[in-house]
């Protein structure tokens, strides 16, 4: 897989939940939500869990948004925003959202 932009440490701040993909081997961190620290953002903000954020960004077209300096993924169903963390090939979700929201 070819990830044309490296993360920025901005995106990273918090604290995060690692999930395997176990298909691809593909680790995922998912951050814990300011307010509830024992609840994941995806799944407070947006009522999405991690195997669908997962799949959208296997299922999605990828583009690179240059004002907010993160990857964007879509597929028919979801919106992903993700940064890649070169040193150790992890995928930082920063949101995961139905479209149809």
């Amino acid at each position: 897989m070819s990830i044309p932009h490296q993360y920025y440490g901005a995106v990273e701040k918090g604290r995060y939940e690692p999930y395997i993909d176990q298909e691809s081997g593909l680790r995922f961190d998912f951050r814990y939500e300011p307010t509830r620290p024992f609840l994941l953002h995806i799944s407070v903000r947006h009522g999405v869990g991690p195997q669908e954020a997962i799949d959208t960004f296997f299922d999605g077209e990828t583009t690179w948004d240059e004002e907010h300096k993160r990857l964007e993924t879509f597929s028919n169903t979801h919106g992903l925003y993700w940064a890649w963390r070169v040193q150790d090939a992890v995928v930082l979700v920063i949101s995961c959202f139905r479209r149809d929201e």
